[in-house]
């Protein structure tokens, strides 16, 4: 807990949407501290009183108090909104939370780009309204007024389905699978990353865990078979994958062409994030077994920046990597960066965007910077900021360079405690989108994940993805990976 932060007191009446509540403060304040309270209102310090009323008209009510003080309240019923999906569950939560969010809105004087919504996959309302018969007229009252998202997140949010919409088929998205395989290694520890990694590992270290992973991925991969599931794409990610030398990714694609041929694969996705942990003798291995896109990751172009985040490289090394990985025939690159990093304004943005850019990268994926709890740089921070103005100003600039470099936005996704509300924006050439970043994010087909910390999301009916989530420890990994395995089993129905 950061000290001497405020407190804001929930009440609830008639429901326990603790989890919604939260998220709903979170997208104003991301220092503040929340108790929930039982019993009556004790008429002290900052309070939401939230009401939830079953009659026959279903209706929530907040009201937002300091000390006794009434200074806002908010009441919906369910005459007043339409979602793309009619669900009785769904229904009393979006008036919970739309109520909340219209007092806390108002407290604030801040008014989110994505109105009420806190959820990762923002396109996926589009589809499922779609899904329903609703008109685009209709979704976009929903979007609108429901959800109060603004009209430049709408037409974003149109862009991005028009390019996935090709990708959008139940009858063949359900016959098919992803594999994605996670290396946990890197060669240092970015101070805004959260994710299970591990730091200058021993290569006796990295093997025993391939010993591991390699059984995995063939179990799994017979498991698909069984399930007579169709391999669509393969997805290695980390961690840095790169830090892995010749010998041990060969062992990796090894396991893999055990049981298909790889040319055959539609795409094969590598992250080599670092340019440090590239070379020309690991690149070449990346494209004798058909890697058709890899990933190069600055982050930042600004030298500063980067030492101060914990990379291990400089701009220049950036640009000399990915210049390397075209001499050695690789058509499809995608470049990554982060919106926020500390220290950071929109003017170094527009310098990092105008070098990557520059470039002409297939693919530029751009993040806006979300504090993650177990983060070096959350746990460092004596206030954690929304920097609402900055960070438009930033999507701003990335987007007027990549309309003018023929960029189009063709996926995005949304994280918890994301700076300025945003989102992540994966920008694209035309017709050299990732498919693994579509199919994945929204939930279209199956994902078979191996490797420490990855998650499976295994399609098990219309609509219904079922989640088995791997060990986060090289211990637990090891030890009861016959566990992970058999739960795939029983989900592909093996």
């Amino acid at each position: 807990m950061l000290s001497g932060r405020k407190m804001f007191k929930f009440y609830f009446f008639g429901h326990d949407y603790e989890y919604e509540a939260r998220n709903a403060l979170r997208v104003f304040d991301l220092n503040i501290d929340y108790e929930i309270m039982h019993g009556s209102f004790d008429g002290r310090s900052l309070s939401v009183l939230s009401y939830l009323e079953e009659g026959e008209i279903i209706s929530a009510k907040a009201q937002l108090y300091n000390d006794c003080e009434l200074l806002y309240e908010s009441c919906i019923s369910e005459n007043d909104i339409v979602l793309e999906k009619y669900s009785l569950k769904k229904l009393k939560k979006t008036l919970v939370i739309k109520t909340i969010h219209n007092v806390l809105k108002s407290y604030y004087k801040v008014y989110p780009d994505y109105g009420i919504l806190t959820g990762v996959r923002v396109v996926k309302i589009l589809i499922t309204a779609k899904k329903y018969s609703k008109s685009n007229e209709e979704i976009n009252k929903i979007l609108r007024d429901t959800y109060e998202v603004k009209e430049e997140k709408i037409k974003l949010l149109w862009d991005i389905l028009n390019i996935e919409e090709k990708y959008i088929d139940e009858n063949i998205n359900k016959k098919n699978y992803n594999l994605y395989i996670g290396i946990p290694f890197c060669p240092s520890k970015c101070s805004y990353c959260s994710f299970t990694s591990y730091v200058n590992c021993t290569d006796k270290k990295i093997f025993t865990y391939l010993d591991t992973l390699i059984y995995e991925i063939e179990k799994t991969i017979e498991l698909a078979k069984k399930k007579e599931l169709n391999l669509h794409t393969i997805y290695i990610g980390g961690g840095t994958p790169s830090v892995l030398n010749e010998e041990q990714i060969e062992t990796i694609f090894n396991a893999i062409k055990k049981y298909y041929d790889l040319s055959q694969v539609k795409e094969i996705t590598f992250e080599a994030g670092r340019p440090d942990t590239i070379n020309s003798e690991k690149l070449i291995c990346l494209k004798n077994n058909f890697v058709n896109r890899i990933s190069i990751n600055p982050q930042t172009m600004n030298d500063n920046t980067l030492l101060s985040i914990g990379r291990k490289h400089l701009g220049f090394e950036v640009v000399e990597k990915y210049l390397l990985a075209r001499e050695i025939g690789f058509q499809t690159i995608n470049m990554d960066i982060i919106l926020g990093l500390p220290g950071e304004d929109e003017s170094d943005v527009k310098n990092t965007i105008e070098i990557i850019a520059g470039l002409n990268p297939e693919n530029i994926t751009v993040h806006s910077l979300a504090y993650k709890k177990h983060s070096e740089l959350t746990r460092e921070s004596a206030k954690l900021f929304k920097d609402y103005e900055l960070i438009k100003k930033m999507h701003h600039v990335i987007k007027e360079v990549c309309e003018v470099k023929c960029y189009k936005p063709y996926y995005m996704y949304r994280q918890k405690n994301i700076k300025g509300n945003s989102e992540n924006i994966g920008y694209t050439k035309k017709d050299r989108e990732c498919i693994y970043n579509i199919v994945m994010i929204e939930e279209l087909e199956t994902i078979l994940g191996c490797g420490l910390g990855a998650s499976s999301k295994i399609m098990t009916g219309e609509n219904k993805h079922e989640t088995v989530r791997n060990f986060k420890s090289l211990e637990e990994y090891s030890k009861r990976i016959d566990e992970i395995i058999n739960k795939k089993q029983t989900l592909l129905g093996g």
